[in-house]
């Protein structure tokens, strides 16, 4: 009798702590979230934080989204996690184009996944909130703890659009009909998005403030009009650092870094911009960049500056044999001429009509 109840306690404690894991930080997890209407169609968008998220291995954590008002309940596409133990879990979500799991590690740096709907409206619906139904389950059904919680008390009539405000800024279009979040630094646009992008120029190779501070305040505009505008969705902010090629390569590398997050410090500065559509990147060393530079100029040994670039690994002494060119007078050239050029800051702002 004592055994039994012994391991009757263990159960508990190991339900206890599953349940623990599973709803630490949750309500820290959905940011920017819409729930509106245009009497037509109703538009659900979450972005939540998949590093707030954890797992164990053996578990299953089930995520539903329920419009609700009194006795109606729409019960929308769940969101599947798969706890894969230290290793993190796979999250599988039906709403998207691509429905095969993929695997998302714990510690990835990709921590904004975006959870979008469109469901037809129904009159009921005036009236309605959206929940989110929190299932935590061992694989095969045994279920260790359920919960529900309010994430929009009420649903918003979406308003007139409003005008974009004028940017002198680059408008990019792409065909790809299912870009891939990973992708979206070298393929920023689709058919129902659009990309505007900024290219900002450093003061100095080590600085971190932008040569035209009225370009941030574009920026800025730009984000409070796609946030505020009830007919458009903000995808995401996505920063890249570059820098020249002058220098060590893990110290550039880690210089870019810095870089890109402190301009995403800031355009969040005095704005209440959520952290969850930010993304950043950095280059480090902008080798690609370099050589497009070089074939736009008529530079001492322009083709044997390329041929090195070409045939010369970053870690087999291209930047040194660049040095060693024509008693380096072509290598003084490009950092007299063209190095500065490479000192900047890269900003897309993506956004969705709806």
């Amino acid at each position: 009798m004592k055994k039994v109840f012994i391991v009757f306690l263990m159960v508990l404690f190991v339900c206890f702590h599953q349940a623990v894991c599973a709803q630490s930080g949750y309500n820290a997890s959905y940011q920017y979230i819409e729930f509106s209407h245009d009497k037509e169609n109703v538009y659900v968008s979450i972005y939540f934080n998949s590093q707030g998220y954890y797992v164990e291995s053996g578990d299953s954590l089930t995520l539903i989204p329920l419009i609700r008002a009194h006795t109606n309940t729409l019960e929308l596409p769940k969101v599947v996690l798969i706890g894969q133990g230290q290793q993190g879990f796979y999250l599988h979500n039906p709403s998207h184009a691509n429905i095969s799991p993929y695997s998302h590690p714990q510690v990835s740096s990709r921590i904004n996944d975006l959870y979008q709907v469109t469901v037809p409206y129904k009159p009921w619906m005036d009236n309605s909130r959206l929940d989110l139904k929190v299932d935590l389950n061992r694989i095969g059904g045994f279920p260790l703890h359920s919960y529900a919680q309010v994430l929009k008390n009420s649903i918003r009539a979406k308003a007139p659009d409003m005008q974009m405000p004028l940017i002198s800024a680059k408008t990019e279009y792409n065909a790809d009909p299912h870009p891939q979040t990973e992708d979206i630094f070298s393929n920023p646009a689709g058919p129902a998005r659009k990309s505007i992008a900024f290219d900002l120029r450093l003061s100095a190779k080590k600085s971190f403030v932008t040569a035209n501070l009225e370009e941030i305040n574009k920026i800025r505009t730009l984000i409070d009009w796609a946030m505020t505008n009830p007919n458009v969705s903000l995808t995401g902010v996505y920063i890249t650092a570059y820098t020249s090629v002058d220098g060590i390569y893990m110290d550039n590398l880690e210089l870019t870094k810095e870089q890109a997050l402190a301009f995403k410090r800031i355009l969040q500065a005095e704005n209440n911009f959520p952290e969850a559509l930010f993304f950043t990147e950095w280059k480090g060393e902008d080798w690609p960049g370099l050589t497009e530079l070089v074939k736009h100029t008529n530079m001492p040994y322009r083709q044997e500056v390329l041929d090195i670039i070409n045939n010369t690994g970053v870690f087999t002494g291209r930047e040194l044999k660049l040095m060693q060119l024509a008693q380096g007078n072509p290598y003084r050239y490009m950092r007299d001429n063209l190095f500065h050029q490479q000192w900047r800051i890269e900003c897309r702002v993506v956004y969705r009509n709806n």
